[in-house]
């Protein structure tokens, strides 16, 4: 007997695209409006069900979000399926006009306040999380990004068209030229700023080592945002 989650909600797939060799973009048209609060938490990620398992339990996967139309109840998602093979399987069988089953948005980042200057760093995976966290910060706060990845392939604009992030391809690749290659093209500014850090585990630890030692940052000041997991 298969089990059922509670506190499901449907949607209709309207659009499915694959835009990189990494990436996929999804619009879910919800039939009830999504309970979102994009100025206090800028990112959230959606549980969606992409089937059950051998036990008969429904298996979930966390998909980004990426922008969300209130007035006409869209969402745009993105999904990095690899090495998922279950998700690709997934992937392959959509169609337009598909019902989907989610479960209510979850938050990643909790913005408690506004800072003068912030510095977004992450692979490729945190692209439309950086869009949607630049698109929500204050008209005065100023955005250093540093967008990194071994292949061009693997970078797309935000739903508007526009490229506002710094992109930057390593290559050949180690998180150690990360870290250098973003100490040769940023120094610390004198503002009040925070630091987002979405990249994998060992980027995420030299930035975090880097930072606590050569910029003196506070533990406040430096934010590690995990979205990787699709359990």
């Amino acid at each position: 007997m298969k089990s059922e989650l509670r506190n499901i909600n449907r949607g209709e797939i309207v659009y499915h695209k694959k835009m990189t060799t990494t990436s996929w973009h999804l619009k879910i048209r919800t039939i009830f409006p999504m309970e979102l609060d994009i100025d206090k938490n800028p990112g959230y990620v959606i549980p969606v069900m992409i089937g059950y398992n051998n036990q008969g339990i429904p298996v979930l996967r966390r998909f980004m979000l990426w922008s969300y139309d209130a007035m006409r109840n869209i969402a745009d998602i993105t999904i990095h399926p690899s090495p998922d093979k279950e998700l690709y399987n997934w992937l392959g069988d959509l169609q337009n006009g598909k019902i989907i089953k989610w479960m209510n948005p979850e938050e990643m980042v909790l913005q408690e306040s506004n800072a003068e200057c912030y510095y977004l760093i992450g692979n490729a995976d945190a692209q439309s999380f950086f869009y949607q966290f630049n698109r929500n910060l204050p008209f005065s706060s100023m955005v250093n990004s540093f967008v990194y990845s071994r292949h061009t392939g693997e970078f797309f604009p935000d739903v508007d068209g526009s490229y506002p992030l710094n992109y930057h391809i390593v290559y050949p690749y180690s998180p150690e030229r990360v870290l250098d290659l973003f100490r040769s093209d940023f120094i610390k500014t004198s503002k009040d700023f925070k630091i987002i850090l979405a990249g994998n585990d060992e980027v995420n630890k030299l930035f975090t080592n880097f930072f606590k030692k050569e910029w003196e940052t506070r533990e406040d000041q430096v934010r590690i945002v995990n979205f990787n997991n699709p359990y």
